[in-house]
C-alpha cells in the first residue's frame, strides 16, 4: 500500500474500529488522528465531495442536529448544552462523515466494516470468558461487559452488529470467503449477549432478528429448519439455567423489581418535565439537574428516615425507648414509607438520563427534539427499507435491522448518549450506505448486460 493521506486515514480508521472494543482512550486517540487527517485532506482538496444519493442522509440528520442546537441555545446553561451538542454531532458523528466524504472504494469500506467485526469478536470472546470463568455461568453473580466495563455498551454493540452478521449468513454470496468466520462470530456474539444479560437488548433482538429473517427463511425450507433448530437449541439451553430464567421472568416484574419500577418513575418524571417545557424541553444537557432537583431529599424526610432506622435497630436489640414503644401503627407506617421514599429518591438522584431515547428527547428537548430524532432515524429506516424492497439490497436490510434494534433497545436505555455505541453505529451505518450503493450499481450493470 503506497503512502498517501487517504491510505493513512484508512489505516487510522481501521485501528479505531478495532480498538474501540478494547481500550476507549486509545480509540479516541485514533479517532482524533483520523479527524486530523480528514481535515488536512479537505483543506488540500479545497473541500470534500460525495455522491448525490448521500445528500438526503445529511439533510435528515442535519435537521436533527439543527433542532438540538436550538434546544442547547434555549437551555439554562448554554455552554453545557453546546458541549453536549458538539459531542453528539461533531465528535461522535465524525466516523460517518469521514467514510461518506472520503471513502467510496468498496474494498476499503468492506475492510473498515470487517475491522469493526474483528474488534467485536475480541470483546465477545472476553465477555464469554467472564461469563464462564469469572461469573461461573450464573448471571446472578455478574453481567459480562467485555473490556469496556459496562454491560449496556456491549449490548448496544450487539444490537448494531448481530443483525448485520445475520444477513451475511443468509447471503453467502456477499459474505464470500469470510462466510464461516461471520457465521461463527454471530454465534459467539449471541452467546456473549446471553452472558451480558441486558434485557432491553434481548427483547430488541428477539423482535428484529426473526423479522429480518422472514424474507430468507420463507424462500428455503432448509434455511427455515436450520433457523428453527438454532432457536430451539438456544431456548433449551436458557430454560436449563435457573439464573437465566429468573432474569427473563424479571422483565415483566413491575412491582418488586426496582430496575423496572424505577424506569416507570423516570419516564413519568420526564413526561412531567416535557409538560412544563413542551416546545424546547428543559434544554439539551440539562435533564440530569432538572431530574435530581425533583428527587432532592429534604431534611424533614431524612430525619424521619433516621428515626425509622433507630426504631428498627433498637427493636432488634430489644432496647426500645419509652417514646419508641408508644409510636402508633399509623406513625410507624408513615416513617417506613418515608424511609422507602428516601431510599428511592437517593437511588433516582444518582441517575442522569431517562433510560429511554424518546422520553429523554421529550423531557430535554421538547417537541422539536423529538421531531428531529424521528426525522433522522425515520429517514434512515424508510430509505433503507424502500431500497431493500425495490432492489432486494442486503446491505439496506442490514441498516434496517441494525437501526431498528438500536432504537428498540433505546426504549429502555438512553443509548443515543453512549459515545462508544453511537460512534460505532455511525461508522457501520456509513459503511453499509456505501456498500448498498455499490450493490445497486452492480445489479444494474448485470441487468444491462
Amino acid at each position: 500500500m503506497k503512502f498517501s493521506l487517504e491510505n493513512s486515514l484508512f489505516i487510522s480508521l481501521c485501528i479505531f474500529a478495532v480498538i474501540s472494543f478494547i481500550f476507549r482512550v486509545a480509540a479516541n486517540v485514533f479517532l482524533g488522528v483520523s479527524v486530523l487527517i480528514f481535515l488536512i485532506i479537505a483543506y488540500k482538496n479545497k473541500g470534500v465531495y460525495f455522491n448525490d444519493d448521500k445528500v438526503p442522509y445529511f439533510k435528515a440528520i442535519g435537521i436533527f442536529a439543527g433542532v438540538l442546537f436550538v434546544s442547547a441555545l434555549f437551555s439554562g446553561h448554554v455552554g453545557v448544552g453546546l458541549k453536549v451538542w458538539a459531542d453528539f454531532f461533531l465528535w461522535r458523528f465524525m466516523p460517518f462523515m469521514i467514510v461518506l466524504f472520503i471513502f467510496d472504494n468498496k474494498s476499503k469500506v468492506e475492510r473498515i466494516l470487517y475491522a469493526s467485526l474483528g474488534g467485536f469478536l475480541i470483546d465477545c470472546l472476553f465477555a464469554i470468558y467472564q461469563g464462564v470463568f469469572v461469573y461461573k455461568l450464573n448471571i446472578a453473580h455478574g453481567r459480562a461487559a467485555g473490556f469496556v466495563g459496562h454491560p449496556m455498551t456491549l449490548a448496544g454493540w450487539a444490537c448494531i452488529l448481530l443483525p448485520v452478521l445475520l444477513i451475511f449468513i443468509f447471503r453467502r454470496d456477499i459474505a464470500g470467503r469470510f462466510y464461516v468466520g461471520l457465521a461463527s462470530l454471530f454465534a459467539i456474539g449471541s452467546i456473549a449477549l446471553v452472558f451480558n444479560s441486558t434485557r432491553g437488548a434481548w427483547l430488541a433482538l428477539a423482535i428484529v432478528l426473526p423479522l429480518i429473517s422472514i424474507p430468507y427463511i420463507l424462500k428455503n425450507k432448509k434455511v427455515f429448519m436450520v433457523f428453527a433448530s438454532v432457536i430451539l437449541a438456544i431456548g433449551v439451553a436458557i430454560a436449563s439455567s435457573s439464573s437465566f430464567m429468573n432474569r427473563i421472568s424479571s422483565i415483566s416484574d413491575t412491582k418488586s423489581n426496582w430496575s423496572n419500577t424505577s424506569r416507570f418513575i423516570i419516564w413519568e418524571t420526564a413526561y412531567d418535565i416535557f409538560k412544563e417545557h413542551p416546545m424546547f424541553g428543559c434544554g439539551l444537557g440539562q435533564f440530569k439537574w432538572e431530574f435530581k432537583n425533583r428527587f432532592a431529599v429534604s431534611k424533614e424526610m431524612q430525619n424521619e428516615a433516621n428515626e425509622y432506622h433507630k426504631y428498627v435497630k433498637n427493636k432488634k436489640a430489644n432496647k426500645l425507648s419509652k417514646e419508641q414503644k408508644n409510636i402508633s401503627k399509623e406513625k410507624l407506617k408513615q416513617l417506613a414509607n418515608t424511609n422507602r421514599k428516601v431510599w428511592e429518591y437517593k437511588a433516582l438522584g444518582k441517575l442522569d438520563h431517562a433510560h429511554n431515547n424518546f422520553m429523554q428527547m421529550l423531557g430535554e428537548n421538547g417537541l422539536v427534539g423529538l421531531f428531529g430524532y424521528v426525522c433522522a432515524f425515520g429517514y434512515i429506516l424508510w430509505s433503507s427499507l424502500k431500497n431493500y424492497l425495490l432492489n432486494q439490497n442486503p446491505y439496506s436490510l442490514m441498516i434496517v435491522g441494525s437501526t431498528s434494534a438500536l432504537l428498540l433497545q433505546g426504549l429502555t436505555e438512553y443509548n443515543f448518549a453512549t459515545g462508544a455505541v453511537m460512534k460505532l453505529y455511525w461508522l457501520v451505518l456509513a459503511c453499509l450506505i456505501v456498500l448498498a450503493s455499490h450493490y445497486n450499481k452492480e445489479e444494474s450493470s448485470k441487468d444491462a448486460e
